[in-house]
């Protein structure tokens, strides 16, 4: 190493983080991942309900189990193979209805449950928990329409009950260490940020496989799944396909770009966009969607940034997902478990410039002011220093918190407002795209209005 980057290394490891390692110069440095709490007598934990037992049911279920810190009381779901499979993941212990919700919030031995439905029982099923006097956790997007937000806010408040909103990279040490990176000024004055979320697969275009035992009035109830959705008959692709139609889904931005959302508002420690203006199409996969498979948006936020945002379901040879944080002394780029911080060496191109001056008159410049400095400046960091997460899933820290806030009824730090303003910035995605105007937010009125 040169000295430089002795010094280098040091200044960077007194600031590494728990559950991070660093590359410096082709070498991994692991650090100590943060270790996890020993599991919580029977007495202090917390009792939990699971309603919604697809997919993200599912993982929030085994991140529950991984924390040693709840009971797994009960779960709601309109599938009965879905209560089947709950029942497998507890070895027979959880106790089980088919589509009454109500009938486990009405239960007095759970203290908060997990919400995993489609985004249209949102509202409804946060709002009827909390009166109920149940803490919630609910899957991103908080929100099905940006008004909905308010409303839960209001509810959580009232009730004086706690809220974690499912959007759980924000609680990674990777992201924590990113935030901490662009406060310190590292990168300088960061303008712009390019983000995107790709996949090219029919699953991950949400065209997950139908239960073959899927049978309306048996095993699963269409009316209760429908909820408040526009009446339409029994259609499984409907149900386990929600997210390409309109009536329970607000497609890639609400279920893709919110994560992305989300990170950038803890990232740069801001709250709300001014400005969206997105454009897309379904470009491709014409499979009976309604929603793009291509979206493209530009976020103006009042901090002096910009956001470009896009995703396809066409074409994954980039990473999944991706953030890239450009500052005027450095760059931030997080892709998966993994981000690099690379300085920026700026210098003045005189040469190119003044090169039809005189030779004379090109010497008199250069020992003006800081000119020749300018333009032959030295170099403030050779090659990139990388940080890769070791730690516990995101999902797992993220459950964590939100059982810790459940006992110490200190507030999460995902809560309902957090969670509405990065789903708000989603909806301005959509309502820009279906309107073709430049959607404005308002902050007065926590509303969006086309210009």
């Amino acid at each position: 190493m040169s000295s430089f980057s002795r010094r280098e290394f040091m200044r960077r490891s007194s600031l590494g983080a728990a559950g991070l390692g660093l590359l410096l110069n082709g070498r991994w440095v692991p650090l100590e991942a943060t270790p996890l709490p020993p599991p919580a007598s029977p007495n202090d934990r917390v009792n939990v309900g699971f309603i919604g037992f697809g997919i993200r049911g599912n993982i929030l279920l085994e991140a529950v189990k991984q924390t040693g810190q709840a009971n797994l009381v009960a779960v709601s779901d309109c599938y009965q193979g879905h209560l089947t499979r709950a029942k497998e993941r507890t070895e027979g212990k959880i106790e089980t209805n088919l589509a009454q919700y109500k009938a486990l919030l009405e239960r007095k031995d759970i203290d908060a449950v997990l919400l995993a439905p489609p985004d249209h029982w949102h509202l409804q099923m946060v709002v009827d928990a909390l009166s109920a006097g149940k803490d919630v956790y609910i899957e991103k997007p908080m929100t099905y329409r940006i008004e909905d937000g308010p409303k839960m806010i209001e509810a959580a408040q009232g009730n004086n009950r706690v809220v974690q909103v499912g959007s759980q990279g924000r609680s990674s040490a990777l992201q924590k260490k990113a935030r901490e990176i662009v406060a310190s000024g590292e990168l300088g004055k960061v303008t712009k940020i390019v983000a995107s979320y790709n996949r090219n697969s029919s699953t991950g275009a949400w065209n997950y496989p139908i239960p073959p035992d899927l049978k309306n009035d048996v095993n699963f109830n269409w009316q209760e799944w429908l909820g408040s959705a526009p009446k339409h008959a029994f259609d499984p692709e409907r149900v386990f396909r929600y997210r390409k139609y309109w009536d329970y889904s607000g497609g890639i931005s609400t279920d893709l770009f919110v994560h992305l959302i989300t990170s950038i508002h803890f990232i740069m420690d801001a709250k709300m966009p001014s400005r969206v203006v997105a454009a897309g199409g379904i470009l491709n996969r014409k499979d009976g969607r309604e929603v793009p498979d291509t979206l493209d948006a530009l976020f103006e936020y009042p901090e002096e940034f910009n956001v470009n945002m896009g995703s396809t379901f066409n074409n994954a040879s980039t990473p999944e997902q991706g953030m890239m944080f450009l500052g005027t002394k450095g760059s931030l780029t997080l892709l998966g478990n993994s981000f690099s911080v690379a300085a920026e060496n700026p210098r003045e191109g005189y040469s190119y410039s003044i090169d039809s001056w005189p030779k004379s008159l090109q010497e008199e410049f250069l020992n003006m002011d800081n000119h020749r400095e300018e333009a032959n400046p030295p170099i403030r960091l050779e090659g990139t220093v990388t940080y890769k997460d070791q730690g516990a899933d995101a999902t797992l820290l993220h459950m964590l918190e939100f059982l810790d806030c459940v006992r110490s009824r200190k507030e999460c730090s995902e809560n309902a407002e957090v969670g509405h303003r990065a789903a708000a910035a989603g909806h301005m995605v959509n309502l820009s795209y279906l309107s073709g105007k430049r959607m404005v937010w308002d902050a007065a009125s926590g509303t969006a209005r086309g210009a």
